[in-house]
């Protein structure tokens, strides 16, 4: 097929099957944003693999198991994000802070949790594996500018779920900040 077919088949099944697919994802209890991305994620399946939907009315179908087998594959995501929340130190294994704090362990686990799966895992790559953002830049498939950008607006979105003023920074940069500011420029790319 040409790519005027393509696309006109693809508005077609977009248009037919979107309101189910809406609602499908609405019923699966996901929040908007989580929504969103599950059809999102089913109409680009469909695009690619458009040579093999069905073109009557199994096409609603056949995008049901594609979002189903999305669906799983989130909440098996979020279940590993989860696990690795509760893998988090718990309060009295953690070193007191020279600063009085009257955040609870588990107030920053729920605020982890109300994070979108990328801010949640850039901050965990950052606190618990120590990854600095150029390490991050990889595993994001971004630049360490960019990695850095998207980790300090985590570190705020992070704050403000915390009740932190927006934009509060750290006066001193973390060990791993410290030891990548000291690499020459050609090592960081």
């Amino acid at each position: 097929m040409n790519s005027v077919m393509d696309e006109s088949r693809f508005r077609a099944l977009f248009d037919a099957t979107y309101p189910a697919l809406a609602r499908y994802a609405r019923h699966r209890g996901l929040d908007r944003d989580d929504a969103e991305d599950l059809i999102a994620s089913t109409f680009e399946v469909a695009w690619r693999r458009l040579d093999v939907v069905p073109s009557d009315d199994e096409a609603l179908l056949w995008l049901y198991a594609v979002a189903f087998n999305l669906l799983r594959n989130l909440r098996r995501r979020q279940g590993r994000d989860r696990q690795l929340v509760a893998r988090l130190p718990m309060v009295d294994t953690v070193l007191p802070s020279s600063e009085p704090s009257t955040i609870t362990t588990e107030a920053i686990r729920r605020a982890l949790d109300a994070l979108s799966p990328d801010d949640r895992e850039m901050i965990l790559l950052v606190a618990v594996d120590e990854l600095s953002a150029a390490q991050l830049g990889v595993v994001f498939n971004c630049s360490a500018i960019a990695a850095r950008t998207r980790l300090y607006r985590a570190r705020n979105r992070l704050a403000e779920l915390l009740g932190f003023e927006r934009g509060v920074q750290r006066l001193t940069p973390s060990r791993h900040e410290q030891v990548e500011n000291d690499k020459p420029w050609e090592a960081l790319r």
